[in-house]
């Protein structure tokens, strides 16, 4: 069942499957089928090589995190410099607004809000078109976005307050219309800004904190709040493009804008920095 999963719904290569089962295997036999966050941490820690714990930890977020569905921790473990696996330590909603205010621009502080709101990928962000968002229901389709054959970008959210912040940047850069209030019809990119220099200024804003923080921490934090929330995993899969095209064609009713929409409205108020 495992394999067709990898080759259905993940659309794994046959290759890149073969290797991650022989990983699987190994640790399922040093956990005696335990599978807890304590049990990956001591076999990650059982071997020093850098590639050999990356191997291991992309079988193990495939299996526990889509195939088990046993939730989102799996996505704590990163390596140190030691090679050492650890659990990353997610900044509190003093540090994000400390963050946020040390972020040079104004569109560089949108992204950041974008990304925290989202749980999208940086990639995806730069990649939003201004006929991507709907302010009717503070939402973004980015269903024509792909990053891969197992990255699927559907839709999400973002706040009320982030789309008063975003309706200030589009009246600054022009395309916003006060009269109708309504974006002016336009297929140009959102933000003008490189990928790089996103993640110069997060690097530089970390520095001046003493917290590293960069953007694909935000995808991490907004997963931990939305399971604070009491939002079920396979939404916040959804919401952060690890659920395939298949899945969301065969189950669309559960993962519908008005469903996701239900769903995002339980995390909406945690989302919202300063409150």
């Amino acid at each position: 069942m495992a394999k067709i999963f990898a080759l259905d719904e993940l659309k794994l290569g046959q290759a890149t499957i073969d290797n991650q089962k022989s990983a699987l295997r190994n640790f399922l036999n040093y956990s005696k089928g335990t599978i807890t966050k304590e049990t990956v941490q001591q076999y990650l820690d059982s071997n020093e090589s850098t590639s050999w714990k990356s191997n291991q930890i992309k079988a193990l977020r495939k299996y526990t995190r889509d195939y088990l569905k046993l939730g989102n921790w799996i996505e704590e473990f990163k390596f140190s410099n030691k090679t050492q696996a650890k659990i990353k330590k997610l900044p509190d909603d003093s540090q994000l607004v400390d963050f946020l205010e040390r972020l040079s621009t104004f569109e560089i502080r949108m992204i950041f809000l974008l990304l925290h709101n989202s749980g999208m990928r940086i990639g995806e962000i730069m990649s939003l078109k201004l006929q991507n968002i709907d302010f009717l229901t503070n939402s973004i389709d980015a269903s024509e976005i792909h990053e891969g054959f197992t990255k699927h970008a559907w839709m999400s959210f973002f706040t009320e307050q982030t789309a008063e912040y975003l309706q200030e940047y589009m009246k600054s850069v022009g395309v916003w219309d006060e009269v109708n209030w309504e974006i002016i019809p336009s297929d140009k990119l959102i933000f003008s800004v490189s990928k790089r220099t996103v993640q110069n200024a997060f690097k530089t804003a970390s520095e001046s904190i003493d917290f590293e923080l960069n953007p694909h921490l935000l995808r991490s934090v907004f997963a931990d709040r939305c399971a604070k929330a009491g939002i079920k995993d396979k939404y916040i899969d959804a919401f952060c493009g690890r659920t395939s095209q298949g899945m969301l064609a065969k189950h669309y009713t559960d993962y519908s804008p008005d469903a996701l929409q239900e769903q995002y409205l339980k995390v909406e108020d945690i989302l919202t920095l300063g409150s």
